[in-house]
């Protein structure tokens, strides 16, 4: 009897809602006091305007339901078993009732994002609709974009749409932005950044912060420490000033390009870091996590054969002993702080890296990548993966998987004009992290939300379903957002890339200088005078063993030849994928991408052709590179196997130079055009590109 009178309340409830709902005006009926939630019925009031119907809404976060307990007893849902730390929704309809319920602020926004897809894409809402997802990573971070920091509100936005449970402020070659100093000013070294800046990246950070908290979502700071005056990238000037904002006696020699370096055996200095752990979170305290990145951009240690300190101290243990400060000293001002840190530079000594991690607090973890950095081309999954994951595991440490899920250093530097998507090797990479049982994520570069690239929708999609089919999930996507006709060739486009990335992945040993913008071999034809320089391509990566196979295994000459052959068979892929993305722009139109509603910010969104069009771009582009590229490691492994015997080499290699010079014509004929039809590629690295490639083909030409 009580159950009756309980179930007759809730459908009185319901029956009121949908009168007030059919006077022609949607109704929304939220519950729960929580930031989110007025953004959350914002979102929903613009889903709405889709719908034919007039629907009545009740959104909640699910604890706060008042009938929740009726409708687990009927079966209608099962939020209530959500594992609570995993972002999880449930859309439900009775009659023209709908409820969006979510098991976090995060989720209740997931809900109506549900149902915002439903409407635009269809089919109809049936009377008895019903949808759920639980986001099976746990923490998601994303930058907001590429450049342009702070970004603008509609950032934040996409982020939450494409499922980031965390924004990363910066970037790690953002200057003052990526490090503590950069926001709050400490008067043990008042001039280590310039107050004015101080003033403006604090305001950023301020708004910035207050956009994330109306979405839900987490902040995270990429810092590069310690600070020092930059490699040949910074101009001499700028390496000079950098000495003023410090003491002499603070200072010490990293021993590297990178110049002087801020000791952090001196006491002031660490006097410097607690004082600025302090200023910081007390300003900031919405910040949960520092990802440490050092020896690279600005971020080094001291050279341990001359630092009168640090002497006989290995970096290293220079690295441990910054990571164990900002772990205790952090954690006093800033409870539950987290300090990763990641292998970049540090994986060449794997059995070190490993040693050290399983010593490193439980607060220490890791944000690490299969290759020392994340690229768009990797889907490796190898035993130092696992060996760290499961250091971190029986440590408690957070294991965070390093990836390129927009753009990556292994591209064709053309951002913000070509698109980059490869959203099968979305689903690749994140199978990947899933098998790995990673506590989350972490996008390396970001995007350019603006664009509304489907890699954001792939992400979303895999993270909700890790076992769905992932050429039956891309084809979907496909057809969304290039429409029926122009999405089955754009589809068969994306089967082309992933099938180049496939190959590329297990030939990733130079990383990045087998990549477009860190290639050596450009403007520098691959004669014995030129390939008899020590040192001319570098070294390849730490071998990794994975099942029988050997990623970067054998020697110089071996890895060589496979980078060479791997560029061989990935090229055609890319060629292909560019002319599946000719024919669907033949046959798009100039109505908004599909998934335009994603981005409600100042730019206006791409068409579905210009869309296509920039992601040709990309295809192109890179299979003209890659072809060069791999010719030249090719080119550098025959060398090598003749023993750098010239006459030898020069005999045998003749057919392949002469492809060379026509792969440089090629380039040169491409960037030229491309400048003609985008202007703005007048001021992109490839502008410039195109002056290195004529040179190395006149120099070939010269030899031929």
């Amino acid at each position: 009897m009580q159950d009756w009178i309980a179930s007759m309340a809730v459908l009185t409830g319901l029956m009121g809602t949908i009168s007030a709902a059919q006077d022609g005006v949607p109704q929304i009926v939220a519950f729960g006091e929580h930031r989110v939630m007025e953004t959350a019925r914002t979102e929903l009031g613009s889903a709405l305007a889709r719908s034919p119907d007039k629907l009545a809404c009740r959104l909640a976060l699910f604890a706060d339901l008042p009938e929740r307990q009726e409708l687990i007893r009927q079966g209608l849902v099962n939020l209530h078993n959500a594992d609570p730390e995993h972002d999880a929704f449930e859309c439900l309809r009775r009659g023209d009732t709908v409820y969006l319920l979510g098991n976090t602020p995060r989720g209740l926004l997931q809900a109506v994002y549900a149902l915002e897809e439903r409407l635009a894409f269809g089919p109809d809402l049936p009377p008895d609709w019903h949808e759920q997802g639980t986001f099976r990573i746990r923490e998601r971070c994303f930058h907001p974009r590429f450049d342009r920091w702070p970004g603008e509100r509609a950032d934040i936005r996409y982020l939450s749409h494409l499922g980031a449970s965390h924004c990363l402020i910066s970037h790690d070659w953002q200057g003052s932005l990526r490090s503590l100093q950069g926001y709050v000013t400490s008067p043990v070294f008042p001039q280590a950044v310039p107050p004015e800046e101080v003033a403006r990246n604090h305001t950023g950070l301020r708004r910035l912060v207050d956009n994330c908290q109306d979405y839900g979502i987490g902040l995270a700071l990429w810092i590069t420490e310690l600070p020092c005056q930059g490699g040949p990238w910074v101009p001499e000037p700028a390496r000079q000033a950098w000495l003023e904002r410090f003491p002499a006696e603070v200072l010490s020699d990293s021993g590297t390009y990178q110049g002087k370096v801020l000791c952090f055996a001196h006491p002031l200095v660490q006097e410097f870091y607690r004082d600025l752990l302090r200023r910081f979170f007390a300003e900031f305290p919405e910040v949960e996590t520092l990802y440490l990145f050092g020896m690279d951009s600005g971020g080094e240690g001291c050279d341990p054969a001359t630092c009168p300190r640090c002497h006989g101290m290995s970096k290293f243990a220079q690295r441990d002993r910054l990571i164990r400060f900002l772990c205790e000293e952090g954690g006093k001002v800033r409870p539950g702080l987290r300090v990763l840190t990641t292998g970049w530079h540090w994986e060449s000594q794997p059995a070190e890296f490993l040693e050290r991690q399983a010593q490193l607090p439980a607060a220490s973890g890791v944000y690490l990548a299969a290759e020392s950095d994340g690229w768009q081309a990797e889907r490796q999954n190898h035993a130092f993966l696992r060996q760290v994951r499961a250091i971190c595991r029986e440590r408690g440490q957070l294991f965070v998987g390093y990836d390129d899920f927009h753009l990556g250093d292994d591209a064709t530097h053309l951002w913000g004009l070509d698109l980059q998507d490869f959203p099968l090797g979305i689903g690749a990479k994140l199978a990947r992290w899933q098998d790995l049982e990673v506590d989350g994520v972490f996008d390396h570069w970001g995007t350019y939300s603006e664009m509304i690239p489907t890699n954001s929708m792939a992400f979303r999609e895999f993270l909700l379903d890790p076992s769905a089919d992932p050429e039956a999930v891309c084809h979907r996507l496909a057809l969304n957002q290039y429409g029926p006709q122009a999405g089955e060739p754009a589809f068969r486009a994306w089967q082309s890339i992933e099938q180049a990335h496939r190959i590329l992945s297990n030939c990733a040993s130079w990383a990045p200088g087998q990549w477009p913008g860190w290639y050596r071999g450009r403007g520098v034809a691959p004669l014995p005078e030129n390939l008899s320089l020590a040192g001319r391509d570098g070294s390849p990566l730490v071998a990794k063993e994975a099942l029988g196979f050997t990623y970067n295994g054998g020697d110089l000459t071996d890895c060589l030849e496979a980078v060479g052959s791997g560029w061989q068979l990935a090229s055609p892929h890319l060629r292909e994928a560019a002319r599946q993305l000719e024919a669907a722009m033949a046959v798009a139109d100039d109505t908004p991408v599909g998934y335009a509603f994603w981005w409600n910010g100042a730019a206006k969104p791409l068409s579905r052709r210009e869309h296509l069009a920039r992601h040709r771009l990309y295809a192109e582009f890179m299979g003209l590179l890659g072809h060069e590229i791999g010719l030249h490691f090719a080119l550098h492994g025959r060398f090598e196997r003749l023993d750098h015997n010239a006459a030898a080499y020069l005999a045998e290699a003749r057919p392949l130079l002469q492809e060379d010079l026509a792969a440089c014509r090629g380039i040169v004929a491409f960037i030229d055009a491309m400048v003609g039809d985008y202007p703005a590629a007048e001021h992109l690295p490839a502008r410039r590109w195109r002056d290195d490639y004529a040179r190395k083909a006149a120099a070939l030409s010269a030899y031929l």
